[in-house]
């Protein structure tokens, strides 16, 4: 506002100054050419003398001269011809004329003859026509006014003496005046003095209704046909007193319409034929012949004849027409002597007149669309005039050029309403220019981002990923041909490499090329046909590098690769430098950018061509005649050494508040844009751009500032700067400083909604946290992810010079942020501080090691006595710090600090406690349970820091209530509890239990019964106080003699396994006194067949055999009979009747019987016999069928005995089954 205040002031309060010069400006009015025009107008007063040529055409295209021929002939004619130009009116629509006017009066052709009827009333006197019925206005002629007032004043004074009354008049005067004879003189100079000011005061105020005198209105009746019929005696008249009789008119073919032509042929007709009239009439045309051809009228829409549009012959719709020869009588065509190609020299002929820089070039361009005299003399005009007023006073610092505005007079001259909207900025070059910053903008914008993508490109170079699947075809194919070359069939390929197998998708792919052109690998790839032949063949690296035209190098992929990412870098590169300063012909010239024009992106050109229609003005534009600065050419310009980019910039973007950060200023221009809108202005968006804030941060951070902090708002507009400027500005390190001043969203706005290449992304924050202050930074989940994965890539962080009070404002924002960094050590000397006594930093052996200046150990009790807040920290994160450690250092190395670390971990982390414990150092221990919290106790217990006292272990098993996993540990460890001897029986008997009852915990009975032992008990265990178990417990406590060798304590073994009760058996000594059938029960059978038993217990067991024969199972009782047999010990008959009775088998049976077939009675025989069943219970019986019995001893032994019970005949015991004859009844 300042700036434009300043220039209002200087226009205002600026001194006149003189015109140093004239202008010679070139009127625009016909010049007679006596060289080209002396004969047409000499042929037109050769017409004029033959009275049979009465309508004369004056033919030829606008500006051959046609108006200079007929104001010279009017010149020569100056007595006779009435000139009717009709140049400046137009026809009026009839939509928008009164309803009330008749409707034929709306037609071209009577609007046309109604200006003629008007021009033709006005062009002689009134008093020439004063048979008119048409009082025209016209001035008051004072001595015509006085004669007739003298007259008037007569015929008054006349009637005064005839009726007397100037005699009474002079009587009533005669006592103060004796006037005698004047009397009469008197009233006649006093009527004709009143009759002279009644006309003067009414003359003009009083209208004709059918007149108006203003606007020549003549009105049309509904009854007329046309203004001619209506008004004809009019016309006739006029021309009857007139002494005109040559009529030119010029310019009536501008209305477009023919039929004009014959309604004034026929006019020219009635005129003459008129009989009042005594001369011929002239009709004199200036026309163009187009107005006559059918091209022509359609061209310009103008009406036809129906006949004339039904043929397409031009021959044949002249015939139709009857051609134009019907409307006139001579026809005088006027030669062009100005074309496109001689309009050049016209120009230059006029421009010479005066001291010029336009280019010939130009005045070239301008000649194909400027053929017309009075144009370009109008063009010249225009020039010299612009540029006396826009090159003089301050638009000389403008520096502007003559080509230039001469080409912008060629826009005005040519496009009138459009250069009168550009003082608007609502023009179509506005529109133009406005597209064309958005075209660099957008483009700009694009191709930065292509650029991003191709430095990130750079620095994950892969050379297999933009390979890969080229080479897997071509490899595809090469193999292929391969195997055809060889006759081998492909129909069932395999590949291999490395012994892996491939398929071909995996040959196209990144992993497969990555690992064969790997230097490490110099396995080759096979091929395998999987059918009967088994063929293979084997491709090696080196074999393919000619076959698939490539080197199958790493290096040279990523060198390749690396080499044509740069060379697209540095086209990008000249194609921004090249969009920054490009004009609008430079854009036209380029089609491959292209930005949206209706809904679609068009090239520049295409837009140039659609916004200005193809002709002078977009070829000017694509000449660069006209540029950016066209809106300096259009008006004067009052500034302070302001220059054309700044002006353009002010008038085009910062007054229409416009944005265009990429618009190219000088370090000049900045300073004038800043001193013409003032320092304030700078935070207005319309000044956001890249060459002022590159420029007021070198040179002035104040008002650079201001512009900042308009920015730190970062809305779309501010985010859209900040894209640009951070992408393409100079200066972008010191803005960022100053921005993280002024903005708290710094580093949020940098990381996820900038769009930066990694590199320049990792700089701008680097800047960031080297200028943080105390104001509180926002962060997100995104800058805790980028400042963790880079922290020992800023230089802010890793740098020893950064001041403290930043280091700690770093610390304070990497707290807020919740960041923890995994490594100290790249951390400065400075910042390192902030970061240990704030936590930040993962618990491990180096940053321990760092944190507490130690490397030698990194134990609880050494960093409790280095840093409590490194020791509190570290007891946070217990469970981190123990794999941190372990393996590097013991938790805890002084004994003397057991203790007190172990209660500060309870405190804080208890679940962790037992690695710390684990982990101390091995001369680390608690002497007694009682100097230590319960809650350590199992965690001491099970890394045996503990001695298994009898004191240490019964106050452990009466806190916790029972033996744990964790004492278990240290039991199983020592073996023995100590320091029992002053221990009274009951507590040892009960901590025993205790133990024998840990078998979850303690698995080993061995183990459970040599701690009980160490006991050293006085008296036996209850056993009912130990719970059975299977295993071998209970035979090691009976063999230890902790528990008594009863049948109580067997008895107690009932619900476990027979291994448990047969190692108890096999220890015990008192077995057979205490045994019984029902103590033994089902275990007979496994004390008979197990040979770990005592033979002694066995036959004790036979000898009881009718005892434990009425209790045993059918597998006690086959034992029993095996033993008996094998021992060869005799059973009664009563006990081998029991087992046969009990499905023991026969031949164990028979032996048991055969010791008293001699004596045993036929009764108990049979019986036994029968209780076996199958042929020997048919012995006991006679009959015919032959039995069969196997060919034993025994069984033989017992067929004697039923040959004597007269059952059995005969037998033959030659074969190996006995058939057996029974006797018959």
């Amino acid at each position: 506002m300042r700036g434009n205040f300043y220039r209002v002031r200087r226009i205002f309060c600026s001194e006149e100054v003189p015109a140093q010069k004239l202008w010679k400006l070139a009127p625009l009015t016909p010049t007679y050419l006596a060289k080209e025009h002396s004969g047409y107008a000499s042929a037109i007063e050769a017409a004029l003398a033959d009275d049979q040529i009465r309508n004369i055409a004056l033919s030829g295209n606008y500006g051959v001269g046609k108006s200079s021929i007929l104001r010279e002939v009017a010149r020569r004619q100056d007595h006779r011809t009435l000139e009717l130009s009709l140049s400046t009116l137009a026809p009026i629509e009839a939509s928008q004329l009164d309803e009330s006017v008749p409707i034929q009066a709306t037609t071209p052709t009577n609007r046309v003859q109604q200006e003629i009827v008007k021009q033709l009333l006005y062009r002689e006197y009134p008093s020439r026509t004063p048979g008119s019925r048409f009082r025209r206005i016209e001035r008051f002629r004072w001595w015509r006014a006085a004669g007739t007032s003298v007259l008037l004043g007569l015929v008054v004074a006349v009637i005064f003496l005839l009726t007397g009354w100037t005699g009474q008049i002079t009587y009533v005067f005669a006592p103060y005046v004796d006037i005698g004879v004047w009397a009469h003189p008197a009233i006649w100079s006093a009527a004709a003095l009143m009759a002279l000011l009644v006309s003067w005061l009414f003359y003009g105020k009083l209208h004709i209704k059918q007149f108006s005198a203003g606007s020549a209105t003549v009105t049309l009746d509904e009854s007329s046909v046309s203004y001619f019929d209506q008004y004809l005696d009019e016309i006739v008249y006029f021309f009857e007193v007139s002494d005109r009789d040559v009529v030119i008119f010029e310019d009536i073919d501008r209305f477009n319409d023919s039929h004009i032509f014959e309604t004034l042929r026929a006019l020219n007709t009635l005129l003459n034929a008129s009989p009042q009239i005594k001369k011929p009439i002239r009709f004199i045309y200036a026309i163009k012949d187009s107005i006559f051809d059918r091209i022509g009228l359609e061209a310009e829409g103008r009406k036809s004849d129906r006949e004339v549009l039904a043929t397409d012959d031009p021959a044949q719709a002249e015939a139709v027409r009857a051609n134009r020869t019907k409307f006139f009588d001579l026809v005088i065509p006027v030669v062009p002597f100005i074309t496109h190609r001689s309009a050049r020299n016209l120009a230059i002929q006029l421009l010479d007149q005066v001291e010029h820089d336009v280019a010939t070039e130009l005045l070239d361009l301008a000649a194909q669309y400027v053929p017309d005299m009075r144009l370009l003399k109008n063009v010249c005009n225009e020039f010299i005039v612009f540029r006396d007023r826009i090159f003089s006073g301050d638009g000389e610092q403008l520096n502007l050029n003559e080509t230039d505005l001469f080409a912008m007079m060629l826009y005005k001259s040519t496009h009138l309403a459009d250069f009168e909207m550009i003082r608007l900025g609502k023009s179509k070059l506005d529109m133009l220019y406005k597209l064309s910053r958005d075209l660099v903008s957008e483009n700009i914008k694009r191709i930065e981002g292509e650029r991003r993508v191709l430095h990130q490109r750079i620095a994950r170079l892969n050379g297999a990923a933009t390979r890969s699947t080229q080479l897997g075809e071509r490899l595809l194919a090469h193999v292929q041909r391969t195997a055809q070359a060889v006759g081998f069939p492909t129909q069932y390929a395999r590949y291999t490499l490395a012994h892996a197998d491939m398929s071909p998708e995996d040959l196209k792919g990144e992993q497969f090329w990555t690992n064969f052109v790997s230097p490490g690998l110099d396995s080759p790839l096979q091929w395998h046909n999987n059918n009967n032949y088994r063929q293979t063949l084997t491709f090696t690296r080196e074999s393919l590098v000619a076959a698939l035209g490539d080197p199958l190098d790493a290096d040279s992929w990523n060198e390749a690769d690396r080499k044509a990412l740069t060379e697209h870098i540095d086209e990008a590169t000249e194609e921004i430098k090249f969009l920054r300063s490009a004009d609008l012909s430079d854009l036209v010239e380029r089609p491959e950018f292209l930005v949206e024009y209706k809904d679609r992106n068009q090239s520049f050109e295409a837009i140039a061509k659609a916004i200005l229609n193809p002709g002078l003005a977009y070829q000017i534009v694509c000449a660069g005649y006209i540029n950016r600065n066209f809106t300096l050419y259009t008006s004067t310009f009052h500034g302070d050494r302001v220059g054309s980019a700044a002006t353009n910039f002010i008038i085009h973007h910062v007054e229409r508040d416009r944005m265009d950060e990429h618009f190219e200023l000088s370090p000049e221009d900045v300073d004038a844009v800043v001193r013409e809108r003032g320092k304030n202005a700078l935070k207005e968006p319309a000044l956001y751009n890249i060459a002022i804030l590159d420029h007021l941060l070198a040179t002035d951070v104040d008002a650079a500032d201001i512009m900042i902090r308009s920015l730190a708002g970062l809305g779309k507009r501010q985010a859209s700067f900040l894209q640009a400027y951070l992408t393409s500005g100079k200066e972008r390190v010191r803005f960022v400083k100053r921005f993280t001043v002024e903005c708290t969203r710094v580093l949020t706005y940098l990381l996820s909604q900038v769009d930066l290449d990694d590199a320049s992304r990792l700089e701008l924050v680097d800047v960031a946290l080297a200028h943080l202050t105390l104001s509180k930074q926002r962060t997100d989940s995104e800058v805790s992810a980028y400042l963790s994965a880079h922290y020992a890539e800023f230089t802010a962080l890793t740098s020893g010079a950064i001041a403290p009070a930043q280091a700690e404002r770093i610390g304070a924002l990497f707290e807020d942020a919740g960041i923890t960094v995994p490594r100290l050590e790249p951390l400065g000397q400075q910042v390192r501080p902030s970061f240990v006594s704030r936590n930040l930093y993962e618990v491990t052996h180096e940053n321990l090691a760092i944190a507490i200046d130690n490397t030698s150990t990194v134990a609880l009790d050494a960093i409790r006595a280095k840093s409590t807040t490194v020791y509190d920290y570290v007891l946070g994160h217990l469970s981190t710090y123990l794999n941190a450690v372990r393996g590097e250092s013991a938790t805890i190395d002084a004994n003397e600090h057991f203790l007190a670390v172990i209660e500060d971990v309870l405190a804080n982390e208890a679940p962790c406690l037992g690695d710390v414990i684990e982990h101390a150092a091995p001369e680390c221990e608690v002497a007694d349970f009682a100097e230590v919290s319960e809650a350590a106790w199992p965690a001491l217990a099970e890394h045996r820091r503990v001695p298994a006292t009898f004191s240490n272990v019964s106050r452990y098993v009466e806190t916790i209530g029972a033996v744990d996993a964790q004492l278990a540990k240290m039991l199983a460890a020592a073996a023995v509890i100590t320091e029992n001897s002053a221990a009274d029986e009951e507590p040892k008997t009960a901590l025993a239990t205790a133990i024998l009852a840990a078998r979850g915990q303690l698995p080993s009975a061995a183990l459970r019964v040599k701690l009980v032992e160490s006991l050293s008990l006085n008296d036996y265990l209850g056993i009912d106080e130990i719970a059975a178990e299977v295993g071998d417990l209970f035979a090691l406590l009976l063999k230890h003699n902790l528990i008594e060798d009863d049948a109580a304590s067997y008895e107690h073994l009932a619900t476990t396994d027979w291994p448990t009760r047969k190692a108890f058996i096999r220890e015990s000594r008192k077995f057979t006194r205490y045994m019984t059938p029902a103590l033994v029960g089902a275990d007979l059978s496994q004390i008979l067949i197990g040979d770990e038993i005592d033979p002694a217990i066995k036959r004790v067991v036979v000898e009881q055999a009718p005892r434990y024969a009425e209790v045993a199972s059918r597998q006690g009782l086959n034992e029993l009979a095996r033993f008996a047999t094998q021992s060869k010990l005799e059973l009664s008959p009563e006990v081998v009747q029991k087992m046969a009775q009990g499905e023991v088998s026969a031949q164990q049976i028979l032996l048991l019987l055969a010791p008293h077939l001699d004596v045993i009675n036929r009764d108990q025989l049979f019986t036994i016999l029968q209780a076996l069943g199958g042929d020997y219970s048919e012995l006991t019986e006679v009959g015919r069928i032959k039995l069969r019995v196997p060919n034993t001893p025994a069984d033989r032994a017992l067929l004697e005995r039923l040959k004597r019970e007269g059952t059995v005949s005969t037998y033959d015991e030659r074969k190996a089954v006995i058939e057996v004859n029974r006797k018959r009844k």
